[in-house]
């Protein structure tokens, strides 16, 4: 991604009750369709919500500490990494049939412990995981679970990871040592380390591989650092905590959830101007937020026709979906406890 110059970000706040359907838009255009699929740490399970009414369409139990979700390109598949709790390290992905509604299987990772982020390869074939507490990333076939290889990700707490759309870069943030690694899933000898802002969490890439978002949880920044150079093109600031990061398969969004300042930030991935700001009321917060008084909007995700952002909100057990043309709430759907990851399907619920 080239370089630009850096700009001061333009802050647009909307209200959670800002829901009207823009002039001359259809309300059946200004919803999403398909499913929200959302992990819910505390309850060991995993909901399934309509993404146009906020529906629940199904709970579905999982392993413990269930964290990321990850959905197949053609929508029937959602895994499930299970992290597991502070005394059961986890090794396991629970499978979900999203069009049947249920758990299908569950991968057993075996030596390989605390699996957080994941992304389908194209084709569905292979998947992508972190094995934060083995330091690689695992190749696993879909079909047989089994591990194909490992990728070395030269670092510690190699948590997030984002993918290219062909698949031929990988991004895993290494929260420990202020690094990024990127990845080539072909050769095992290519990882290179980027240094960006101290505890790189949420992560994202550009679609064509050549640009690459880090959140910095210590720094309260954003760095944008061009892959084919490794120079940072841009550092992004005003961030209470920057947690995770979604770029649009078009190329044209980049969202950024920030739980400290219970905001949702959504920017122009070219420009990286921001274009507005969703401010998520701190009401009906529950016992179990994260962030003291925050509704603490965590997991972000973002559909295939990057039309709308779905964005977990882990002090309220709530998920919404966000309207990226304008910054409006258009859906929003109730969890189980400590909802985290969240991805979406085209699958009908």
């Amino acid at each position: 991604m080239a370089l630009y110059r850096s700009v001061a970000a333009l802050m647009l706040t909307i209200a959670l009750t800002s829901c009207r359907v823009a002039p001359g838009q259809n309300a059946s255009d200004s919803r999403p369709g398909g499913t929200i699929v959302v992990s819910n740490m505390q309850d060991n399970s995993v909901t399934l919500v309509d993404a146009a009414t906020g529906r629940v369409v199904a709970t579905l139990p999982t392993g413990q500490g269930p964290h990321e979700v990850a959905v197949s390109h053609d929508g029937r598949w959602a895994l499930v990494s299970n992290y597991g709790g502070r005394g059961n390290v986890g090794s396991t992905i629970t499978v979900i049939d999203v069009r049947a509604k249920s758990v299908a299987r569950t991968i057993d990772l075996g030596q390989y412990r605390r699996p957080h982020g994941m992304a389908f390869f194209p084709g569905d074939s292979l998947v992508a995981v972190t094995s934060e507490a083995s330091r690689v990333v695992l190749v696993v076939g879909f079909a047989d679970g089994a591990v194909r290889r490992t990728l070395p990700t030269n670092g510690r707490g190699g948590h997030m990871l984002a993918m290219s759309s062909l698949g031929n870069r990988l991004v895993v943030g290494n929260i420990a040592d202020a690094t990024i690694a990127l990845i080539d899933p072909a050769d095992t000898t290519k990882t290179r380390l980027i240094k960006v802002g101290r505890q790189p969490e949420g992560v994202a890439i550009s679609p064509d591989g050549q640009t690459a978002w880090a959140g910095s949880n210590q720094d309260s920044i954003v760095v944008v650092v061009d892959l084919r150079s490794e120079a940072h093109v841009d550092t992004l600031r005003g961030f209470g905590l920057p947690y995770r990061i979604a770029i649009s398969a078009n190329g044209k969004h980049a969202v950024v959830s920030d739980p400290a300042k219970a905001q949702v930030r959504i920017f122009d991935a070219i420009t990286r101007r921001a274009t507005a700001t969703v401010q998520i009321p701190n009401d009906s917060l529950v016992a179990t937020a994260e962030v003291p008084g925050s509704s603490s909007p965590e997991g972000v995700a973002i559909s295939r026709d990057s039309r709308f952002a779905f964005v977990t909100l882990q002090g309220r057990n709530r998920v919404i979906a966000i309207d990226l043309s304008n910054g409006r709430i258009v859906t929003t759907g109730v969890t189980g406890t400590w909802s985290d990851g969240v991805a979406w399907s085209p699958a009908r619920p």
